[in-house]
């Protein structure tokens, strides 16, 4: 039953009261029936029969045990509840001692609108007045952001089509739905670079009016495709209509009496059959944008690609939201109405460990209560994270009524969730017996736990993406053209300063070399001629004897210049494969990295975590390579450039090297300023691939990539908070 609920600041926290009456003392005169309507099912959950109770009205759904079951039915309006209990005693199904909980059960029931239960408790009828209103007022503020809408009923239309769309739940449908797919996977592996080339533009302005038209249409498919399976197999469908999710329409279709197939596999289909119409959608879409050049049917295509994948898996498939991937994990792990039941598990959880109160329901097995406890915890943290993203979208739209609105939005359900925890620890009968136990958690919850947020400083790490490179880097480039002759190199070779690296052939050199020497020795015969003639005339091929000396020179340094000698010694980090042997380099070409000195870490941070870390030189960091994630490298921050730029130098570590910060391809600019801090790991390059002692120098490799570990100064986790509110709000006045 509802508490009165009391302000938690209002005054003193209250002390203990007298226990009050008992539920069986206060329900045992009571008659209650149960509602004609409701629809039942029997399944199989984990070996054990149990029976689903349907509401057709609200579509809530609960399961019931067979034990349950059996009391569930013997609710009868021509007896009363003390009545209904002693035949139940009598009959060997219920104990004396378990009176109370079956009180409690038909509370249950009431609570989930099942029964109609007369109690005469003015005070308990105006608190729930009071519940509801507030309750009604939320839901009008908060109506404009999700709104429902039903719109048709559909039965009759799926009456007459549904024998057209019955082949699709066939198995032939199902193996021709796989060859589809391996199709278009083999065209988006082999078309992946043209296919993510466009991802910077999808969401520029000219674009959105055609996505969120493709948005709609393809989620009317989708919901068809729930409908066509529900009907395919018996459902019924009364009601389609459109949700407003944030003044985004997205369709909607009640196929919730699948829930109703006793087979599980008939349930998931119906479940998945969404997802199906819309994959086959998206891999015909993805023959269109192959076969089509630049057209507004190439793009209509793209945008179906791309919604129909992101947006399916990112809300349909997601399990923490309650669309088709939840309905599928409740049925996988045979757990129906696995949120709630999760939040009841979290909450006596808690109940037990924090206040020591148990309850006497029985506890589920091992490997049920870690599923419980794990998507309880995922879906707390999914819904506090979904209520942020709608705020920040809310102030992103409309900076100051969005922000208003995000306010009121947050602290609206921060304050309620206050209110209704301080009225459950300091007021709830079910806290009587640890009064004063649960009067000090709700001190703590609301003096201790905000005062530490706001005071504590805590120890931060900030990580930034970094890439193996070297003290010293040579680039090695041939000087003259030819055709790679031999290549005396291979990676990770250590050469000395002066090695030669690669033999080129060049026949440019040799010729200038023979016309020279041609020409040199016309010159010599002629000045050795002219002497005794004319000394003048010798004294000008004497000139011209010098010019033709220095381009004999010439030709020999271009002939030496085909032999590539390494300018300093290090170790070869990068080289041409011997497999370009015989190919021909123009000037130019790249034929080695040579690195020297120690091994360093280039590392990026975006202005934020920049500001976050407050780096310095000299600074002890830690370097996880990608590779090897279990071993950490120490080193210190050598360098630090002066200034943000929002061109990244690195390209290993943008998209377009497979790394994270997405940029343009043109220029590679990033949409924020970056800072680039140089690690020295003091680890020579040269140092052996398994050296002495078990050190991993080994493991490095240039060009690897991995993430390095900055200590930042500690701070309050509030004070963390308010510089990201504040740095939000800064961008949204700049936009």
């Amino acid at each position: 039953m509802t508490a009165a609920a009391a302000s938690p600041s209002s005054a003193a926290p209250p002390t203990a009261s007298p226990a009050p009456p008992s539920l069986a003392s206060r329900l045992r005169s009571v008659r209650v029936g149960t509602r004609q309507d409701l629809e039942v099912s029997r399944h199989v959950f984990r070996g054990t029969p149990a029976y689903v109770v349907r509401d057709p009205i609200t579509f809530d759904s609960q399961r019931l045990s067979a034990a349950d079951y059996e009391v569930f039915c013997r609710i009868d309006a021509s007896r009363t509840l003390g009545e209904i209990f002693t035949e139940l005693v009598r009959r060997g199904s219920a104990a004396p001692e378990d009176e109370e909980p079956f009180y409690r059960f038909v509370m249950n029931l009431h609570g989930l609108g099942f029964l109609h239960l007369p109690i005469a408790d003015e005070k308990l009828l105006y608190r729930r007045y009071r519940l509801k209103e507030r309750s009604r007022r939320r839901q009008k503020l908060l109506g404009i952001l999700f709104l429902r809408i039903p719109l048709w009923d559909p039965s009759a239309f799926l009456e007459r089509t549904v024998r057209y769309a019955r082949p699709l739940f066939t198995r032939t449908a199902f193996v021709a739905w796989l060859a589809l797919m391996a199709a278009a996977a083999f065209v988006v592996v082999r078309r992946w670079h043209d296919l993510a080339q466009p991802l910077q533009g999808l969401l520029a302005a000219r674009n959105l009016a055609a996505m969120w038209l493709t948005l709609i249409g393809l989620k009317i498919f989708h919901e068809f495709g729930h409908a066509y399976a529900c009907k395919h197999y018996g459902g019924h469908v009364p009601e389609m209509g459109v949700y407003l999710i944030l003044f985004t329409p997205c369709a909607y279709m009640d196929a919730t009496a699948s829930w109703g197939f006793t087979r599980k596999l008939h349930r998931i289909i119906v479940c998945l059959a969404g997802m199906y119409v819309e994959s086959i959608i998206a891999a015909l879409a993805v023959f269109a944008w192959a076969a089509t050049g630049p057209s507004p049917l190439n793009s209509l295509a793209y945008n179906v690609i791309f919604l129909a994948s992101a947006v399916t898996v990112l809300f349909n498939i997601n399990p923490l939201m309650r669309y088709d991937g939840y309905y599928i994990l409740s049925d996988l792990t045979e757990v129906p109405n696995l949120r709630a039941r999760s939040s009841r598990h979290l909450l006596t959880m808690a109940k037990r460990r924090l206040l020591g109160l148990v309850d006497g329901e029985e506890r589920p097995p091992r490997r049920l209560a870690a599923l419980l406890l794990g998507y309880g915890v995922a879906a707390a943290i999914y819904r506090v994270s979904l209520l942020l993203a709608i705020a920040a979208l809310l102030a992103s739209k409309m900076f100051l009524v969005g922000a208003g609105l995000a306010l009121l939005y947050l602290g609206g359900a921060m304050i309620s969730a206050v209110r209704r925890l301080m009225t459950y620890l300091w007021h709830s009968p079910e806290t009587v017996p640890v009064r004063r136990r649960a009067v000090a958690l709700g001190i703590v919850a609301l003096g201790a736990i905000p005062a530490a947020l706001v005071l504590v400083p805590l120890p931060r790490h900030v990580y930034a993406r970094g890439v193996v490179a070297a003290e010293r880097e040579t680039t090695v480039r041939t000087r003259e053209p030819g055709l790679a002759r031999r290549l005396a190199l291979t990676w990770n070779q250590r050469v000395e300063a002066g090695q030669v690296l690669a033999e080129l052939d060049g026949d440019e050199p040799l010729e200038r070399i023979a016309q020279a020497q041609a020409q040199v020795r016309f010159a010599e015969t002629r000045r050795d001629a002219l002497r005794p003639v004319d000394a003048a005339q010798a004294l000008q091929e004497e000139e011209r004897l010098i010019a033709y000396r220095q381009a004999l020179e010439e030709g020999r340094r271009r002939l030496e210049r085909l032999n590539i000698r390494a300018p300093a010694g290090g170790r070869v980090v990068s080289c041409i494969r011997p497999s370009q042997t015989g190919m021909y380099l123009n000037e130019g070409a790249p034929i080695a990295t040579l690195a020297a000195g120690h091994w360093r870490v280039r590392a990026i941070l975006p202005e934020e975590a920049f500001v976050a870390a407050a780096p310095r030189v000299g600074q002890t960091v830690e370097f996880r390579a990608a590779g090897t994630a279990g071993h950490a490298h120490s080193g210190r921050i050598a360098e630090i450039l002066p200034a943000g730029s929002r061109i990244v130098a690195l390209p290993a570590l943008t998209q377009l090297g497979g790394g994270r910060i997405a940029v343009t391809p043109e220029g590679y600019e990033a949409a924020e300023p970056y800072f680039e801090v140089v690690v020295d790991l003091g680890v020579d390059c040269s140092a052996d691939d398994e050296p002495a002692g078990g050190s991993a120098a080994g493991c490095l490799r240039y060009g690897m990539t991995g993430t390095v570990r900055l200590a930042g100064p500690a701070e309050p986790l509030a004070a963390g908070a308010l510089r990201r509110v504040h740095r939000f709000v800064n961008r949204l006045r700049q936009e």
